[in-house]
């Protein structure tokens, strides 16, 4: 694989050629004469959390199957045009907008403070030009790393790691600090050389055990196959992690002297294979089916996911605020607050990566003027009630 390859030049190229660049600056607000220097800014910001984010070997694996998924629909590089025309209603930017909490973690808020600050532009401009710019980035990359052999963890970090010296001088030290990038360039290549001893065995094992997933048609359908394996892992370590035990001999317990108050009573190591079918019959609020319930959670979430792509401004969550009210009380509906523990040990696991996804989200929109007064007070609650199952 070539590691000289300047993914910087090649979004660069990629948008010059399709000539996009004018109407992205249109659709967030921008100078004419401050279009190609913001975008030229905001490239190696978004390389550079995708860089951090394939550094370790779980952020690389998310990254591996987002862009499987990518793989799956029709390649964004070739419809820039059309994505972009709608101005700042645009498809490109909806869609870009709930990648960001992806490309810039935790540190989201600051860095766009920092970008304000070099740019001189308002948060919503820079906020919008980050997410107009994450789908063409997703593009370039997912692009790269299918011509450098797929899109294997070992794949991305390495041409993901091969961009720490391009990154290095074009991005400027106040960025460097807010993303944790300063010392990258060291756990890049570390990380580079264990994903190069690993890529094989990892290739392999998944070959044998992964099935394809079917695409969806929103954003969101990206993360679908790490919910999958999510869950996967968790009723693996449930039923079949730990100690391994004998199944029990039908033999009298030793009487345990009555002395002791505290001594612990000693109960019989439960049958595996009979409890399985135990996770399907939990009795749940109104009859509901654990998997009827997983699929309408599934719904709730992505049907929000949907609605906060819409808001752009205090306008546009006015107008979000009805069908925001509706998903917040078809969830209070479903009367999570009363499920039984068993059910909440499953749902904890499951509902984390859409309680993270949609609170980046959430993080981004809440950075725009007056937006968090109109949202917070109707997601509050949801959210609130999620943060507890996930813990």
């Amino acid at each position: 694989m070539n590691m000289a390859i300047n993914l910087m030049d090649l979004v660069k190229t990629a948008i010059n050629t399709s000539g996009v660049a004018d109407q992205i600056g249109s659709a967030v607000g921008l100078e004419k004469s401050k279009t190609n220097s913001a975008i030229e800014a905001a490239i190696p910001v978004l390389l550079g959390g995708l860089m951090k984010k394939a550094s370790t070997p779980s952020g690389a694996s998310e990254l591996s199957n987002i862009f499987k998924k990518q793989d799956a629909e029709p390649s964004i590089l070739d419809n820039l045009g059309s994505l972009v025309s709608g101005g700042a209603s645009s498809k490109l930017l909806g869609l870009g907008s709930s990648l960001l909490p992806m490309f810039l973690g935790s540190s989201q808020a600051s860095i766009v403070s920092v970008l304000m600050k070099l740019l001189g532009l308002g948060d919503k401009s820079v906020l919008g030009l980050l997410g107009s710019l994450a789908p063409i980035v997703m593009g370039v990359v997912g692009k790269q790393a299918k011509s450098a052999g797929g899109f294997d963890p070992g794949v991305l970090t390495n041409l993901l790691g091969g961009q720490n010296n391009f990154l290095s001088s074009a991005l400027p030290s106040e960025l460097k600090g807010v993303m944790g990038l300063a010392d990258l360039g060291k756990q890049a290549t570390e990380t580079v050389s264990s994903a190069a001893r690993t890529t094989t065995h990892a290739a392999t094992q998944t070959a044998q055990k992964t099935a394809p997933v079917a695409p969806a048609s929103n954003p969101l359908g990206w993360l679908l196959p790490l919910l999958a394996l999510g869950l996967l892992g968790f009723l693996a370590y449930s039923f079949f992690g730990g100690k391994k035990e004998e199944k029990p001999v039908n033999k009298p317990i030793a009487s345990v002297p009555d002395s002791p108050a505290t001594a612990p009573k000693v109960r019989p190591v439960p049958d595996v294979d009979a409890a399985l079918p135990d996770l399907a019959k939990l009795e749940l609020p109104g009859g509901i089916s654990i998997d009827d319930l997983k699929k309408k959670l599934t719904g709730s979430f992505d049907g929000i996911g949907d609605i906060l792509g819409t808001i752009k401004d205090v306008d546009t969550a006015t107008a979000a605020k009805g069908k925001l009210e509706e998903a917040a009380k078809a969830y209070a509906d479903l009367g999570m607050d009363k499920m039984p523990a068993a059910a909440n040990s499953l749902l904890g696991p499951f509902l984390k990566p859409y309680f993270e996804k949609v609170g980046g989200v959430l993080n981004t929109l809440y950075a725009i003027p007056g937006v968090k007064d109109i949202v917070e007070p109707v997601l509050g609650p949801m959210v609130s009630s999620v943060a507890k199952l996930v813990g």
